[in-house]
């Protein structure tokens, strides 16, 4: 299982939780882990195998959107 730089798995569940803390219950970011935890055969304890750095980015910008 890979681990986030803070000890924690790096599974779809703890994506969004912390996602949730740093955006909102009502981000873009924060929708687009639930979608992937309703569509995933193991839910929230699906791993994410997407390099953190990568995945920080992506989730910023749906957040923030596109940089101009």
């Amino acid at each position: 299982m890979n681990t986030l730089s803070n000890g924690q798995n790096s599974t779809l569940g703890i994506w969004r939780d912390l996602c949730a803390a740093t955006f909102g219950e009502d981000s873009k970011a924060t929708a687009f882990l639930d979608a992937k935890i309703e569509s995933c055969k193991r839910g929230r304890k699906e791993e994410v195998p997407a390099n953190e750095g990568q995945l920080l980015q992506v989730l910023g910008r749906l957040h923030f959107g596109e940089p101009e």
